[in-house]
């Protein structure tokens, strides 16, 4: 499905490189350019080293090995991925700190130290763990996908023109 510009808008475009096919997946390429280097994440995710990236792919296009294809990401679907994984193991962490100090010095009232970092180590764990399994739930979701919204240009065009 072609997306015109108006519904692409909010919408994060990279360009990449069909590297293969399989089934109703492609395999895509996606040279670590301008974008990466501008973003001040880029240390965090892993994209700073050399080389391209690959990513996996609905071939809804039905493109062909060799073609050039523009990816998009919603950048909503980026901006609420980004939020939950950053800051949900840090409030995990505050907040079982926080309630492990409450329970050392009021219930067991004892040196509320240990307990309050074993706590906040154990919420984070949890949070850690929570977004493993979100993780996996979201790749079935087709709204926090990148998508292949058009080819660019096709090596099986004879005149060099992209195709829609």
């Amino acid at each position: 499905m072609v997306q015109s510009s108006d519904e692409t808008a909010s919408f994060i475009k990279e360009e990449g490189i069909v590297e293969s096919i399989s089934h109703r997946k492609a395999v895509v390429r996606i040279q670590k350019g301008g974008r990466c280097q501008s973003c001040g994440s880029r240390e965090a995710c892993g994209v700073s080293g050399g080389g391209d990236m690959q990513i996996d792919l609905e071939n809804e296009l039905e493109a062909k090995v060799g073609d050039c294809v523009e990816i998009s990401l919603p950048t909503r679907s980026l901006m609420k991925l980004s939020l939950l994984v950053y800051l949900l193991p840090i409030l995990a962490l505050i907040l079982g700190a926080y309630l492990g100090r409450l329970v050392g010095t009021e219930i067991l009232q004892s040196d509320s130290t240990v307990i309050s970092v074993a706590c906040g180590a154990a919420a984070m764990a949890a949070a850690f763990f929570g977004l493993r399994w979100f993780d996996r739930r979201v790749q079935l979701s087709s709204g926090f996908r990148p998508r292949m919204t058009r080819i660019l240009f096709s090596v099986s065009t004879s005149g060099g023109a992209g195709s829609k």
